[in-house]
Formats: C-alpha cells, sequence, structure tokens
C-alpha cells in the first residue's frame, strides 16, 4: 500500500476535510478499505478524498459521520469544502480541469 499524501491541511477546505477524514479514520482504528465496505464504497474512493482528489459530498459524509460517530462534522466540512463560485453541478468537472491533457 502507498504512503498517504502528505497535504497542507490548512490550503483549502478540501485538504481540510481529507485531513480531518483521515484522522478520524485512523482514530476509529479503520483502514479505507474497511471504512468504504461501511458506506458501500471502495477503500481508493475514501482515498480520494482524504487525498483531496475527489469533491467531498454531503450524502456520503453523512454516511461518514455514522459510521464514525463524529456527530455532523465531515457533513458540515462537505459543505464548506464545496461552497465556491461554480454550480454545484459543474464543481467536479472544474477541479478536473486543471489535471486535463485534453477537453472534448
Amino acid at each position: 500500500m502507498p504512503e498517504p499524501k502528505n497535504l497542507d491541511a490548512y490550503s483549502n477546505p478540501r485538504t481540510f476535510y481529507g485531513a480531518e477524514l483521515r484522522r478520524l479514520r485512523e482514530e476509529a482504528g479503520l483502514t479505507q478499505t474497511q471504512l468504504g465496505e461501511r458506506v458501500f464504497c471502495t477503500g481508493s474512493y475514501i482515498g480520494q478524498f482524504e487525498s483531496a482528489t475527489r469533491w467531498p459530498m454531503v450524502d456520503m459524509s453523512r454516511m461518514i459521520d455514522e459510521v464514525l460517530r463524529s456527530g455532523e462534522h465531515l457533513q458540515r466540512l462537505a459543505k464548506l469544502a464545496r461552497s465556491t463560485s461554480i454550480a454545484d453541478y459543474f464543481a467536479d468537472a472544474a477541479a478536473l480541469e486543471p489535471l486535463a491533457r485534453t477537453i472534448c
């Protein structure tokens, strides 16, 4: 398994969300795969949230909050991370644009 990506948790709300998710998951003694199984996704999907390569979603954060017993902590952070001037339905595509090699 590769080493976790070291991110500056305070560089933006999305990296802070990822750092908090990782902290809460590790405190609960769960791997990414174990948490993913409990919220009906893969461990790599959880890893994408933790590494800030995927925008956090409020619905997924609600399920993770329930598993990790973190109240509404991740749900609130997901709302903060998603607050942007870009329309919500387009936020994921806009975040991927800098990584794209071609746009069709």
